[in-house]
C-alpha cells in the first residue's frame, strides 16, 4: 500500500503521543522537549527522502527505532503487554465454547479476530476508537453484534477447501488470544504463525504466543532476519529466509492488522486481511469508515513484463 502526504504528520504525532506516555512522571519536561525536537527533526530528514511508493509502515518503522534509541528502551511497552495478554486470555476463556456452539463457529471467529485488533497502541485514531470508561471485553462484544464491513469469507471457503499449508501473520499482544479463536478453527492445513523477535509497540513477541498456547497449533517463527532489525508489519528488506520461504510456499496467508494490511496489501502473492481500520487513509482504501472491522481478500498482484 503506497503512502498519502498526511501520513509524515500523523506518524509525528504518533510518535509525540508515544514519547509524552512513556516519560509520564519521568525526568523533566525540558528533557522530553529535547527528546521531541530530536524525533521530529529525525522524521522530517527521513520524509525529505521518503518515496510514496513505501507503505505507511516503513516511514513509521524508522521514527520509531529512532524513538527507541533516544529514549534508550528496548521494549517500552514490556508491561503494558502482559496486560493485555492477561485481557485477551480473559476474553477467549469468556467466549471459546460459544464460537463451539455456533452454527458457523470459523465465521464467527474471524469476527472475533477482526474486533480484537482494537488492542493497540500504535495509531491516533485507536484512542477514538473506545469509550475508555468501557472495558475492552465490552467494546469487543459490542464490536461483534456488527457486520463486518467487508466480508470475503466466501472466498476464504473456497481457498481453505484445498489448503494444506497457512501462514497466519500475527500483530499484538491480547489480540493473539482472539486469534488463537480463529487458529483453533482452521483444522487440517499445516499452521505457521508469525511473530516479531524484536520489540516494536505491542506486537506480539515469542514468548507471548508460547504464553497464550499457540505452539500446540503449529510452528511459530520470527518474522524479523535478526535481533537489529525493528519493524511494524512486513518489511522484506529486513525478513528472515524461514519467514520469505514460508510466505512464498504456503497455500493461504492471513495477515492481521494495520500495519500488516499496509506492508502486504500491494505484494506479488494473495493474502486475507483481518482488522479495524484506524485512519482515514486506511479507511479509504478499503471503502470503510474508521472503526469498521475487515475480512479482505486481495488477489495476486499481476507483475509487469
Amino acid at each position: 500500500m503506497q503512502s498519502e502526504p498526511q501520513c509524515v504528520p500523523c506518524v509525528i504525532k504518533q510518535c509525540e503521543r508515544l514519547v509524552y506516555a512513556l516519560r509520564l512522571g519521568e525526568g523533566s519536561s525540558e528533557d522530553t522537549e529535547h527528546i521531541l525536537s530530536q524525533i521530529r527533526r529525525h522524521a522530517l530528514e527521513n520524509a525529505a527522502q521518503l518515496t510514496l511508493q513505501d507503505p505507511p509502515s516503513k516511514f513509521t518503522s524508522q521514527v520509531l527505532a529512532k524513538v527507541y534509541e533516544l529514549l534508550k528502551t528496548d521494549d517500552p511497552y514490556e508491561a503494558t503487554k502482559r496486560e493485555e495478554n492477561e485481557i485477551g486470555k480473559k476474553i477467549y476463556n469468556a467466549v471459546h465454547k460459544e464460537i463451539q456452539k455456533n452454527s458457523d463457529p470459523v465465521h464467527l471467529a474471524i469476527k472475533y479476530a477482526a474486533s480484537g485488533n482494537i488492542i493497540d497502541v500504535g495509531p491516533a485514531q485507536i484512542y477514538t476508537a473506545y469509550d475508555p470508561k468501557q472495558s475492552i471485553f465490552e467494546e469487543i462484544n459490542k464490536l461483534i453484534t456488527q457486520p463486518l464491513f467487508v466480508d470475503d469469507y466466501k472466498i476464504f471457503k473456497e481457498k481453505f477447501r484445498s489448503a494444506e499449508r497457512i501462514l497466519y501473520i500475527l500483530d499484538n499482544s491480547g489480540e493473539i488470544y482472539l486469534d488463537k479463536l480463529l487458529i483453533e478453527k482452521l483444522k487440517g492445513p499445516e499452521i505457521t504463525m508469525v511473530v516479531k523477535s524484536t520489540p516494536i509497540l505491542n506486537d506480539a513477541l515469542m514468548t507471548d504466543a508460547i504464553s497464550a498456547g499457540l505452539d500446540n497449533l503449529g510452528k511459530i517463527i520470527a518474522v524479523n532476519k535478526d535481533k537489529k532489525s525493528r519493524f511494524l508489519g512486513v518489511d522484506f528488506d529486513a525478513t528472515s529466509d524461514e519467514f520469505n520461504e514460508a510466505f512464498e510456499n504456503s497455500d493461504m496467508v492471513i495477515a492481521k492488522g494495520h500495519a500488516n494490511y499496509e506492508s502486504l496489501l500491494d505484494c506479488e502473492r494473495d493474502c486475507f486481511f483481518i482488522l479495524m481500520a484506524k485512519c482515514p487513509v486506511v479507511a479509504q482504501k478499503l471503502g470503510v469508515r474508521i472503526k469498521d472491522h475487515v475480512f479482505k481478500y486481495s488477489p495476486p498482484k499481476e507483475v509487469e513484463g
